[in-house]
């Protein structure tokens, strides 16, 4: 689905960045001059462009290819051809390709090590003349038995708790790992049965609060009046975000007067007033296709604090527009 703009748009000389052009495997059809579009077929991928009577293709000519160092060959036009040259260290021929060193002595591998010579033949194996020994062995070094530490090589395995999270002690020889009388809890926390907390609890980044019974809340005198929370049966997920403001919330039985909706075309104006009578300029207004249900753009006016001027660039259909006006504040 794509937004639907019924009038021109105009960038005021800004960049259009980061665009893609309308990928079709086909041309459109009906197109209008100046129209474009980019052929995803695999054997083309070229953008073209409509001159009002034939699709034109947009072709990004190579000036010129040169042959860079170790290759020969090149040119201006036409297929060209780059061949690797002497002095690359590849050797190729109708089988394999041998990859040698061109100029790098035995030294740079080590006194005994020889220079590597690689070579890929035509079933893709990978072979190398010679390769230096490389250990694959892991040894792990422990001490004489009279302590509890464990080494490994130089190193020391230790166990360390995290503060206010883990404690950790070690006595007759057995490491015990505990909480501590005050918990800071880092991550996640998954609780089998029930929780009591005592005492003042500071909850940050919660994510999920799970109760058939809803969230209670005293007021703000103690007594036998509580506020539940609740959600409804849910058929998906549902976010339902707080503004950054401070007020009070309003339920949906006390918003009226303040949305309008109605639908215009006719097949031949192309310029309608809607009345909304909201008594404010300070609306929003949206305009939907009462066939596709896409979102529309055109030329708004808010010619008054109770109409609006709504213009397309061509007629719209009879009742094809639907127009939805809110008010803000």
């Amino acid at each position: 689905m794509a937004l639907q703009y019924l009038t021109d748009i105009n960038l005021n000389k800004n960049e259009l960045q980061n665009a893609v052009i309308q990928n079709l495997a086909t041309a459109p059809g009906t197109p209008v001059e100046g129209q474009i579009y980019y052929d995803s077929t695999a054997g083309d991928k070229q953008l073209y462009f409509y001159n009002g009577s034939t699709w034109i293709a947009v072709s990004g000519d190579i000036t010129e290819v040169t042959a860079g160092a170790g290759l020969t060959g090149g040119g201006n036009s036409g297929a060209v051809t780059l061949d690797i040259g002497a002095g690359t260290g590849i050797t190729v021929n109708a089988n394999d390709i041998a990859i040698t060193n061109t100029g790098v002595t035995a030294a740079a591998y080590g006194s005994s090590t020889a220079i590597p010579v690689i070579t890929v033949n035509a079933q893709g194996q990978i072979t190398a003349a010679s390769t230096a020994a490389i250990s694959t062995d892991l040894t792990i070094a422990a001490d004489s038995g009279t302590n509890d530490v464990v080494s490994i090589g130089t190193d020391t395995l230790t166990f360390a708790g995290t503060a206010n999270e883990i404690e950790t002690t070690v006595s007759n020889n057995q490491i015990q790992i505990g909480l501590p009388d005050d918990v800071t809890i880092g991550n996640d926390l998954t609780v089998l049965g029930d929780l009591q907390v005592t005492g003042t609890t500071t909850t940050n980044n919660v994510e999920t609060v799970s109760t058939s019974n809803g969230v209670i809340f005293e007021g703000t005198v103690a007594d036998a009046n509580e506020l539940t929370l609740i959600a409804g049966a849910l058929t998906a997920d549902r976010t339902v975000t707080l503004p950054d403001a401070t007020g009070t919330v309003a339920l949906t039985t006390d918003i009226t007067g303040r949305v309008y909706a109605t639908s215009i075309g006719d097949g031949a104006a192309t310029s309608y007033t809607v009345t909304h009578n909201l008594n404010t300029r300070d609306v929003n207004v949206q305009l939907y296709d009462n066939s596709s249900y896409d979102t529309v753009y055109a030329d708004v006016v808010r010619t008054s604090v109770n109409a609006l001027t709504i213009s397309f660039g061509a007629a719209p259909t009879s009742n094809d527009i639907r127009v939805l006006v809110s008010k803000i504040g």
